[in-house]
């Protein structure tokens, strides 16, 4: 399970920070990819853009179309990010 904590929420938008995607090397990135591809994303869902620079991850999403919070926790039981951290290839 991956840890996070909600840092900014208003309806429609959410930043979240992963501490779990900090630093991660081109290569982890790729692996978080492939995982996400085999993911479908709900519909409501009308952007996701991590940032491993500062360790957060943005939402975008339609207020009322989907329940933000239970995707999250869905989604961060469903992804395994702690096996490809490391440091910048």
């Amino acid at each position: 399970m991956i840890t996070y904590k909600i840092i900014h929420h208003i309806p429609g938008r959410i930043r979240i920070e992963v501490p779990a995607i900090k630093n991660l090397s081109m290569s982890g990135l790729l692996q978080i990819s492939k995982q996400l591809s085999t993911i479908s994303i709900p519909e409501g869902i009308k952007d996701i853009r991590p940032n491993p620079l500062s360790g957060s991850v943005v939402i975008t999403y339609e207020h009322g179309k989907i329940d933000i919070i239970k995707y999250i926790k869905d989604m961060s039981s469903s992804i395994e990010i702690q096996k490809f951290a490391g440091g910048r290839d």
